[in-house]
């Protein structure tokens, strides 16, 4: 029976953390400039952080970078230009909402949590990476669907950090060693 209502906790905790994505990108973020302003806040902190990490890290192993606030191309080529859509702050999110919701002790939340999300966010920045020295080697390389690739790489990330979470982190249930 405690088992059922743990799930049940944990289901309708994701729940909530999936109506709260939803309603906020969907509806506050559209009707409120108060709260677009916060939201949008949060996608600019990221396309910051992704845009000027990739810059300096395709300029520390030798490349000459042209970019601004969303593009990126090495010297000479097309280059990318990153979408909100790409920063993932739905994917960090996810993974805040995922392991947040899941019972454990505070003290392994405050961090692994972050962890976790910079891993998804270094992730993203070998994408963006890749994306443009592929753009400059190959011009056609938007031929490439590179968007449904990173998923499945994202995804096995996500879930290998959870195989971590639930086996090797979380402490036994004292109930359970005991039958």
């Amino acid at each position: 029976m405690g088992n059922a209502k743990s799930i049940n906790i944990f289901l309708a905790k994701i729940f909530g953390f999936y109506f709260f994505w939803l309603v906020s990108d969907a509806y506050l973020s559209h009707q409120f400039v108060f709260y677009n302003s916060f939201w949008l806040g949060f996608y600019h902190i990221l396309l910051t952080i992704l845009s000027k990490s990739s810059v300096f890290i395709l300029e520390l192993i030798g490349y000459q970078t042209i970019h601004d606030y969303r593009g990126i191309a090495i010297l000479g080529s097309y280059g990318v230009i990153i979408g909100n859509h790409c920063v993932g702050f739905g994917l960090i999110y996810g993974v805040f909402s995922l392991f947040s919701a899941y019972p454990a002790p505070l003290k392994l939340k405050l961090w692994f949590i972050p962890l976790s999300m910079l891993l998804v966010m270094f992730s993203n920045i070998i994408r963006v990476i890749t994306l443009v020295i592929s753009s400059n080697k190959n011009a056609n390389f938007i031929d490439i669907e590179q968007h449904d690739l990173f998923n499945y790489i994202i995804y096995i990330l996500v879930f290998i950090l959870w195989i971590i979470w639930i086996q090797f982190l979380i402490p036994k249930n004292k109930e359970l060693q005991n039958t």
